[in-house]
């Protein structure tokens, strides 16, 4: 099963079609599933940045077909290098998705803090959307997710400012059925 899904990841153009199409294929095989959080855990970067979107499509649909790797996918991201802008972009909103537990997004929030500081713009926008995520799920989390919005709404990019806008709808829906 490792080979086949890493097959899936490495031959051939990316594209976003196939990124969708591969999590459509996988997520719902528990074996598919650890293989491509091994991949994540690879030596080749490009296969880390494409088993990472892969995850990304994931939970985009289901974030809890990932939760037990919800602590080793933190760590991961802690360690990447800043030079795998992508694979951090895709990593941080997987981090944020996964995250269930308080102590988790507490974690995954110090993450979104840092990635927030990133170079790479695609970064920065995956830590505006984590925090969004995170803060609805983790009240005490609010004042940070604030700041980080704000900041990206003076300053940020259009790109920054649009995540920023959403997750500020996000969070104030949040707040209201609360």
């Amino acid at each position: 099963m490792k080979t086949d899904v890493v097959r899936l990841l490495i031959s051939g153009r990316w594209s976003l079609e196939r990124a969708r199409r591969t999590a459509g294929e996988i997520q719902d095989h528990r074996k598919a599933v650890k293989a491509l959080v091994a991949a994540i855990f690879g030596d080749e970067a490009e296969l880390r940045k494409r088993a990472a979107d892969v995850a990304r499509r994931i939970t985009d649909n289901d974030p809890t077909v990932l939760w037990d790797y919800a602590e080793e996918l933190a760590g991961q991201l802690a360690e990447l290098s800043p030079d795998e802008s992508r694979t951090r972009w895709h990593l941080g909103l997987v981090v944020a998705r996964t995250a269930h537990t308080r102590e988790q997004r507490l974690r995954a929030a110090r993450l979104m803090e840092l990635l927030f500081e990133d170079e790479s713009n695609v970064t920065r926008c995956s830590a505006i959307e984590g925090i969004g995520l995170l803060a609805c799920e983790e009240a005490s989390l609010r004042g940070v997710a604030d700041e980080m919005i704000e900041q990206a709404l003076r300053n940020g990019t259009p790109a920054m400012k649009a995540r920023a806008r959403h997750a500020k709808r996000r969070l104030e829906r949040a707040t209201n059925k609360k």
